[in-house]
């Protein structure tokens, strides 16, 4: 199985967007409803998404919508100045607030006790706050809120790759979610790899980009 960086899959997204012409959200759209297919709907029924304001956090706002959809009992948190969300997040962030579905903010200590609240009733956390882009330490409110996470959800669910781990080592920034289940997305990721026993059961799903964009991109890389 081929495992590759960070860097690579964003080459690889940008080309699929770009040189393909598929639109961000209609991988973001089939990211989702992978992440819905490995979820027990039987089993679990409440559900806290804590989402960033990337593509990442784009990607668990797809996932609550669909949960909703589904008649489950969806509690949505964001983490992040959302005046710096991301094209396709804004585009999820948009529907939901056009549904008329409550999200809560997480700016201070205050905050995370309704996050505490949350994580007591719901019976699985879907981390989608940063995905595989994220090099710097976690710290501050992000530090709080993914200590209140690991201390206090039942299951955890990882969209793409645990946050706060590096993608390209598996070396944790500071501090990382430590999921059940990490639902990563096309290709391996290298962090994942190297520290799988952080990452939980570690599940790679296809959503739809075409193998022109994944030699092409590796193909390049290897040329350099």
């Amino acid at each position: 199985m081929i495992a590759v960086t960070g860097e690579n899959m964003k080459a690889i997204d940008n080309y699929c967007i770009e040189k393909l012409g598929i639109p961000g959200i209609v991988l973001m759209e089939n990211a989702a409803l992978k992440v819905i297919k490995n979820i027990d709907l039987n089993k679990f029924n409440h559900f806290t998404i804590l989402c960033g304001v990337g593509n990442n956090g784009g990607d668990g706002l797809a996932v609550a919508r669909h949960l909703i959809v589904k008649d489950k009992k969806v509690d949505i948190f964001i983490l992040g100045n959302i005046d710096k969300g991301s094209h396709d997040f804004m585009i999820n962030y948009n529907i939901l607030k056009n549904m008329n579905i409550p999200i809560k903010y997480i700016d201070n200590k205050k905050d995370l006790k309704t996050l505490e609240e949350s994580l007591s009733k719901s019976d699985m956390v879907i981390d989608s706050v940063f995905g595989t882009g994220l090099t710097r330490e976690v710290e501050g409110i992000y530090k709080d809120a993914f200590s209140l996470v690991n201390q206090k959800g039942k299951y955890i669910l990882s969209i793409d790759i645990p946050s706060g781990m590096d993608s390209d080592t598996g070396k944790i920034l500071g501090i990382a979610i430590k999921p059940n289940k990490t639902i990563t997305f096309q290709l391996m990721k290298k962090g994942l790899v190297d520290n799988k026993n952080l990452a939980g059961d570690v599940i790679v799903e296809p959503i739809g980009m075409p193998k022109i964009a994944i030699d092409t991109v590796l193909n390049t890389n290897k040329d350099h």
